[in-house]
């Protein structure tokens, strides 16, 4: 679609608005009369409260009296970066150290019971120069996990007989990523960082560089130089008030070393002057054409105020008519942009541009590059306008003060970072802030992204390499770019007509909330109704009481026969939802930066699209999309770029993470025509662009749609965009229901083995639940909470089978039930299958031995979670919209869930779990991946699995199950969604 029927489709709107300007009237005065003691938008009603111990441990407390779940998250500036030389992942090794048992809480599964029981979570991260642990739990258990997780900066064990296999658990992380193609890229570049720079280290480390006689008194050296208190910052979201949590956290944290140490400062140069512009070329397992320009830049901290590469990253990504990319994408060589500027840190980074390159573009890369230089040349000649900056400003502007809000994990890993970096007061603003437009420091900024500053980096399959790396034997080769293609770059003649971005015609200009209309109860929370039924349409509709926010969320189910009857129809399908997204580029570009935005999707009942974004102007981009939908103006050429690019992800799926190529072998067992990429793609292969626009005028002249509307709309306006999409794409009366099915296994255990091209093994196993009954889908919800925790304490803790190491209940399209799953570098399948059969059968004692006070903490923990209310409008609307697609129009399933979950007592779940699980005839179905060189490991361990059928391929599965179709709580589906 070309701009101009954008401009068409929202003249109406500007001339309306133009001399209105920006209208922020806001719903709630809170912030006005916020006891906060930094910067809080007008809306906030949270409490923040910042402060520092007596020891030097920055601290930032959140009160939100409605929160249900609390969280917490301790930020150590301390990283891989400080890993010494001679012991690479000495870092990452202490975070996974630190779990393993403090003296105050000894078990080495102590903490990670303790916060699953009581509904929580928890993970870590090490990164460059910071080290993440957090955590979430149900509220009124936040005091006992506070005091677990100070212990760990108290009094850790780092108990000796965990080393080893700790060291094994790192090896397996290494293993599990060594096919990962930017974790190989990367290791290709380290090789080529300056020596002396901290990132020209291995930071996952692995076995071999671990394998240190002084390991554990290296770890503690390095544990005691860099934990201490005023390295950390500790944030804690929660319902209690300010006092509440201050005691708490002073109690506790107050007793962390205080010991003076600094943050490293690295001086040196990530690159030596004298290896740039550098050219590397490196090989992917993937097929991927990545052209991505690396330039070490200075610090962006003590540019926090104005951020000058933030600028230039949203001039430099922008996919707006006659920019870089459009140019690129106009002539087949482009199919996608990221302009990435550092992190916020005081140490120096690089600024990086990749392109997503068609094989035309990476034929012609060099011609790529003196584009982009064309580009960077036009933005400094015409590019340094103050409007634009504003135009930045106005968009940050808004999108703090509507914020929505995220979960208190989220929250709290949040504000735990910023506290390394932004002034206390300016924890939430800090990172919306553009204080004010300077040509200067941009245009400095703007000096550093020329040619003779760049490290190149070309990823294509067919590149030619001489080297390959140390550690993820990544092929590739280094070589510094010649004088005549710099000479080129550094004055580029290009001819080519680009322009800079025109101004966003997405910004919302009147962000007021709509007065509720309508019903309205102080003792009840209104849901949507029916505002309008004919056949083959029905709407819902509910204004927003809750968040009063300005934003709406529309989403619109075309249910058709049509989608996904065969393999070419749901890759014709898939290509029309590219074509369709491709001709959006520019709008959708435009939308995302003001705030809003679209996703079409297929899935088994049909075509699937949601828009949300502010009421404002989401319209316009309904209006834009609905044209595009109906007409999209593609050429041949075009079309068969695209398909090209559609047959390469295709292609690229049997490198997935092993995890997800598993779950998606299980999910074409289960579920009904769900197509693999291997059929898709052979389908895909005879494609026209005929036969596409004749799968949308099926799909579309033969489907049912039922939207929902919910937000800050009027019913009355609502039934004037309903109006709007069934009007540009009319339902139809005769169009028939389509329900997936799944396949209820035979009371029996299947063994299928999946064969990838990776070096680890894998076990994935699956327990099937008997129907989509509450009571079944609580009982598996239930059980996927209490195993959580053991089975990682046993098979990874204990065993050290691997890093990747769960259970949890699964959602096969409603039908409830249980997947174990354990992947691991030296184990083979058949013997994971072994030690996962023998913690089945040994956790029947533990549920026996299992007192009620603690079954019924995680009861507590799992019936907070399916009460714990929406933390957005977005969130909200997509449990309605569950709701509505389940055929639920009393929008009460998790209150029902939970109160299915409240009715178990631990006696029945200990018989349900022995005669569901543990039986001969249980519905079961594994899968095995067997790592390269475990073969004869496999067959040998084989021998001691019995009672397995063998399903050499899915159709054996299929064709011994029953096809059913899992509704709302096992009952008969409603016709009418109003009854």
């Amino acid at each position: 679609m070309k701009r101009g029927v954008l401009i068409a489709i929202t003249t109406g709107v500007i001339v309306a608005l133009a001399s209105a300007g920006l209208v922020l009237t806001s719903a709630s005065d809170s912030g006005a009369d916020n006891p906060s003691n930094i910067v809080v938008s007008e809306r906030e009603d949270r409490v923040f409260h910042q402060y520092e111990l007596e020891n030097g441990l920055n601290v930032v407390l959140v009160s939100d009296e409605d929160a249900e779940m609390a969280a917490a998250a301790l930020n150590v500036s301390v990283g891989s970066w400080s890993n010494p030389a001679d012991v690479p992942g000495l870092a990452h090794f202490l975070e996974h150290m630190l779990f393993l048992g403090t003296e105050k809480y000894p078990d080495a599964d102590e903490y990670h019971r303790f916060i699953e029981q009581n509904g929580g979570s928890n993970n870590a991260y090490t990164a460059d120069e910071n080290t993440l642990y957090y955590f979430d739990i149900d509220a009124e258990h936040l005091e006992p996990a506070l005091d677990r997780l100070a212990q760990f900066f108290i009094a850790p064990l780092f108990d000796a007989n965990y080393i080893e296999r700790e060291i094994n658990a790192v090896q397996s992380e290494f293993t599990a990523s060594l096919q990962d193609d930017s974790r190989r890229r990367e290791d290709a570049v380290r090789e080529l960082v300056n020596p002396e720079h901290p990132a020209a280290n291995l930071a996952i480390g692995n076995a071999q560089t671990l394998n240190n006689d002084q390991l554990r008194n290296r770890m503690q050296h390095f544990y005691r130089e860099h934990y201490v208190a005023n390295r950390l910052s500790l944030a804690v979201v929660g319902p209690q008030d300010i006092d509440t949590l201050k005691s708490w956290v002073d109690s506790r944290f107050n007793q962390i070393r205080s010991v003076t140490s600094e943050p490293l400062e690295v001086n040196t140069p990530q690159f030596r002057t004298s290896q740039l512009p550098l050219l590397i070329e490196v090989a992917p397992r993937r097929e991927t054409r990545l052209l991505q320009f690396r330039f070490p830049v200075p610090a962006t901290v003590p540019e926090l105020d104005t951020k000058p590469y933030t600028y230039l990253a949203s001039l430099l990504d922008h996919q707006g008519s006659g920019t870089l990319f459009a140019e690129l994408k106009d002539r087949g060589w482009a199919d996608g942009i990221s302009a990435r500027a550092p992190g916020t840190s005081h140490n120096p980074d690089t600024f990086n541009i990749a392109l997503q390159l068609t094989p035309e573009g990476m034929a012609n890369w060099q011609a790529v590059a003196t584009l982009m230089f064309d580009y960077l040349q036009t933005i400094e000649q015409d590019g340094l306008n103050q409007w634009r900056y504003e135009e930045l400003q106005t968009i940050n502007q808004i999108n703090f003060e509507f914020a929505e809000q995220v979960s208190p994990a989220a929250t709290a890993q949040h504000l735990a970072t910023r506290l390394m970096h932004y002034p206390a007061d300016q924890l939430l603003v800090g990172p919306y802030q553009l204080t004010q437009f300077d040509a200067e420091t941009i245009q400095r900024w703007l000096s550093y992204l020329n040619p003779d500053n760049a490290l190149v980096v070309l990823m294509d399959p067919e590149v030619e390499t001489d080297t390959v790396s140390e550690w993820y034997e990544t092929p590739y080769k280094a070589t510094p770019l010649s004088g005549s293609v710099v000479a080129q770059w550094r004055t580029p003649d290009t001819d080519a007509p680009l322009t800079l971005p025109e101004a966003n015609l997405f910004i919302p200009e009147d962000l007021s909330v709509l007065p509720l209309t309508g019903r309205q109860s102080e003792l009840i929370n209104n849901t949507p109704l029916v505002i309008d039924q004919a056949p083959g349409l029905t709407v819902w509709f509910e204004q927003d009481e809750t968040f009063l926010s300005p934003k709406l969320d529309i989403t619109v189910m075309m249910e058709s026969p049509e989608a996904n009857a065969s393999a070419n129809q749901a890759i014709a399908t898939q290509l029309f939802i590219d074509l369709v997204d491709d001709g959006m580029t520019d709008f959708r570009y435009a939308a995302s930066r003001a705030g809003s935005g679209y996703g079409l999707s297929a899935s088994q009942r049909g075509l699937q699209m949601r828009l949300y974004g502010y009421s404002d102007r989401l319209h316009v981009l309904l209006d834009t999309l609905l044209v595009e939908l109906t007409d999209p103006g593609i050429s041949e050429v075009r079309f068969q770029q695209l398909k090209s690019d559609l047959q390469r992800r295709l292609r690229n799926t049997s490198e997935d993470p092993v995890l997800n190529q598993m779950v998606r072998r299980l999910n074409t067992a289960l579920i009904r025509d769900n197509r693999t990429p291997e059929a898709l793609l052979e389908a895909l292969e005879s494609l026209t662009l005929d036969d596409v626009l004749a799968q949308r005028d099926a799909l579309l002249g033969n489907q049912k749609m039922t939207v929902l509307i919910h937000g800050n709309q009027t019913e009355g306006g609502a039934r004037q965009l309903a109006e709007r999409v069934s009007a540009m794409i009319p339902p139809s009366a005769d169009a028939e229901t389509v329900r997936p099915q799944v396949a209820a296994l035979p009371s029996r255990s299947y063994r299928h083995e999946i064969a990838i091209d990776h070096n680890d093994s894998a076990l994935l196993g699956y327990y099937q639940g008997q129907d989509s009954s509450l009571r079944e889908r609580a009982l598996f919800s239930l059980l996927g909470r209490t195993m959580s925790a053991p089975y990682f304490a046993e098979m990874r803790t204990e065993e050290q089978l691997g890093y990747i190491v769960f259970s949890q209940n699964f959602m096969a399209d409603d039908l409830p039930g249980l997947i174990v799953y354990i992947q691991s570098p030296d184990t083979d399948p058949a013997l994971l299958q072994l030690f996962s059969d023998r913690f089945m059968n040994r956790y029947l004692q533990q549920l026996r031995s299992l007192g009620n006070e603690e079954f019924d903490r995680y009861k507590a923990g799992l019936i907070n979670d399916l009460t714990t209310p929406e933390q957005n409008l977005y969130e909200l609307s997509q449990t309605y919209w569950q709701a509505i697609m389940d055929g639920n129009p009393n929008f009460n399933t998790r209150r029902r869930l939970a109160s299915a979950v409240e009715a178990i007592s631990l006696d029945g779940f200990t018989r349900y779990f022995e005669n569901q699980m543990l039986r001969d005839d249980a519905k079961r179905l594994v899968l095995h991946q067997v790592g390269r060189g475990m073969e004869e490991d496999y067959t040998e361990s084989g021998t001691n699995l019995v009672g397995f059928y063998t399903a050499d391929n899915v159709q054996t599965i299929q064709e011994a199950s029953r096809w059913i179709t899992p509704t709302f709580n096992n009952l008969p589906e409603r016709l009418d969604p109003t009854q």
